[in-house]
């Protein structure tokens, strides 16, 4: 059997991006996934970096946050949406 095409590999030109296409490879795909986090030492405050990305979560006051970010679980709740 084939091994699973790495998606980082695959063309970004319209027409032959794997979205374009009427069906997925036989052999498959695989995506390597990573990010940091890193407690931002502000009270719950904690900031993660992917790239050129970067996101801050935070807790409520009732877990001694300052509710000036979403929560952690807000991010999973999101990315399931997206």
């Amino acid at each position: 059997m084939e091994k699973s095409i790495v998606t980082t590999e695959l063309s970004a030109v319209p027409g032959e991006r794997l979205i374009d296409k009427p069906e997925l490879p036989p052999q498959g795909t695989v995506s390597y996934q990573w990010a940091e986090t890193e407690w931002s030492g502000d009270g719950q405050i904690k900031v993660g970096r992917k790239e050129k990305f970067e996101v801050f979560c935070d807790e409520p006051p009732r877990i001694g946050g300052q509710d000036r970010y979403p929560q952690p679980l807000t991010y999973i709740c999101m990315g399931v949406g997206f």
